[in-house]
């Protein structure tokens, strides 16, 4: 986890330090800036205990790059691409290596999550991953502009500014193009040949988040896809501490407490009430940089749970992504067509960067953590797309997601295995309580009334408005309100 920052166009070293101090929490450990004639390039980055030397920039010969990333392939991409580079080199260092050799033809091969800034003499390129899972925000055009991991450091430039475009490429002075996969990892498989290939591919994922690493952090919630990638760890360490967060009436803990057991994880719950979340609301969105309220109901837990790790030096895995991948969403069940339900798993595979991807970015970055989500390599999501309906949803609704249900099944309880999805928020109990609260908080006549703040029906509850007064206070710009992810409600 890093934060990346600068200019181009344009050179200015005042901005970019502000911009850099705004993002401080995605990177306490070190922090370097650059600077040519036209452009500054700035970054800083944290302190993990993974194998790979986490440092904030890469530079030689001229060629100076910055990279907010995980690289599930980076061997196999350093094997390739970059073999002078150590087996411990950063990510910034095999990038460089691979733009040497490869030209923006590199990011084809980068199977990971990404957003790289490169300055070339005074040529600056841009480039973000498939699905977006890192942020990077733009202001200006083609041949000016500036750059920023999120939108508090983006209004500093005081320009509007829109969400850099996922799985895009910008090079100064040319445009933008569409970042061309060299690799695929589709294989079809069927029945209990499926589900013994997603273990094999989703532990081999896992080993590569934690980079060769024997420590690890998980956001454990007793769902089948944080007990499958806490399964998949434990077969990689035994040092792994977990923690999950309650809410009165929530069932996510006891769950959690079964899955800890039964892996030998260390393992930490934290109860929260009511008032407590109004506390930490307006920390919340203020990290979180939304008003969804689908989303910030989620994000409350889960900033409570990313701070309660005592180790921030770890890798911090999670289950996000097992719901897209694997259609654990209870519309999808009315989607006979095999086409048609793996066109609906992409669609929101592509809208993940403005809702959960977002939220797992934000909540671990506010705590300094560098979160990971190994269901998210790419040989894990093309496998699981490729799956049929038949291998992903079973007859009954605690069948969802059955692969993913076969394939960790020996070494979960049964009732985690057959558990119904749940809402992160539902599980965790903040949903009917966060409801509740702003129903005695807001008038009817109050909503009516500054429910007209955005256009059409963007305000969409009493809870969503409590969270946009708060998002306004800190967010007064329409680029940042534009920016904000829409997640739909059935």
């Amino acid at each position: 986890m890093e934060g990346i920052a600068g200019t181009y166009g344009h050179e200015d070293c005042a901005l970019v330090g502000r911009m850099l101090r705004k993002l401080r929490h995605r990177g306490p450990g070190r922090k370097r800036i650059h600077a040519d004639d036209g452009l500054v390039l700035g970054a800083r980055a944290a302190v993990t205990d993974s194998a790979v030397r986490n440092t904030p920039m890469a530079e030689r010969d001229g060629v100076v790059v910055a990279s907010d990333s995980y690289i599930f392939n980076r061997q196999a991409l350093r094997t390739a691409f970059a073999p002078e580079a150590s087996a411990a080199a950063s990510d910034a260092e095999l990038l460089l290596g691979m733009y040497e050799d490869l030209g923006t033809d590199m990011f084809g091969y980068i199977d990971g999550a990404y957003a790289v800034a490169i300055a070339d003499g005074r040529k600056t390129v841009l480039a973000r991953d498939r699905y977006g899972i890192k942020p990077l925000y733009l202001s200006g055009g083609v041949r000016r502009g500036t750059f920023s991991s999120e939108m508090k450091s983006q209004l500093l430039a005081k320009q509007d500014f829109i969400p850099f475009p996922p799985g895009k490429v910008m090079v100064k002075g040319k445009g933008v193009t569409p970042v061309r996969q060299k690799t695929t990892y589709v294989a079809r498989v069927a029945g209990d040949a499926g589900a013994k290939a997603l273990r094999s591919t989703l532990m081999g994922a896992t080993q590569a988040a934690l980079e060769d690493g024997d420590r690890a952090n998980i956001l454990l919630s007793g769902g089948v896809d944080s007990s499958a990638i806490a399964a998949a760890a434990s077969c990689l360490t035994d040092d792994i501490d977990t923690v999950c967060v309650a809410y009165e009436g929530g069932t996510d803990a006891d769950m959690a407490r079964k899955v800890s057991e039964e892996l030998g994880t260390d393992h930490r719950e934290r109860e929260y009430e009511e008032d407590e979340m109004l506390d930490l609301l307006d920390e919340v969105v203020y990290s979180a940089e939304t008003f969804d309220y689908p989303l910030v109901r989620s994000c409350i837990p889960n900033y409570i749970a990313t701070h309660s790790f005592p180790d921030r030096d770890r890798i911090t895995l999670c289950g996000e992504g097992g719901d897209e991948v694997f259609a654990g969403y209870d519309y999808m069940r009315e989607i006979a067509d095999d086409g048609r339900l793996r066109r609906e798993r992409k669609l929101l595979l592509r809208a993940g960067h403005l809702t959960g991807f977002h939220r797992v970015d934000r909540m671990t970055s506010s705590a300094s953590l560098d979160g990971r989500m190994p269901i998210m390599s790419r040989s894990v999501v093309d496998l699981g797309l490729g799956m049929s309906r038949s291998a992903i949803l079973g007859s009954d609704i605690s069948e969802s997601k059955l692969a993913l249900r076969k394939a960790f099944a020996d070494m979960l309880p049964d009732e985690v295995v057959t558990r119904e999805k749940k809402r992160f928020s539902d599980g965790a109990g903040s949903l009917t309580a966060l409801v509740r609260r702003a129903e005695s908080l807001i008038s009817d006549a109050e909503f009516d009334r500054e429910r007209t703040a955005l256009p059409g029906d963007r305000i969409r509850t009493k809870e969503e408005l409590l969270y946009y007064r708060t998002f306004a206070k800190h967010f007064d710009s329409p680029s940042a309100t534009r920016a904000v992810g829409f997640t739909p409600r059935p």
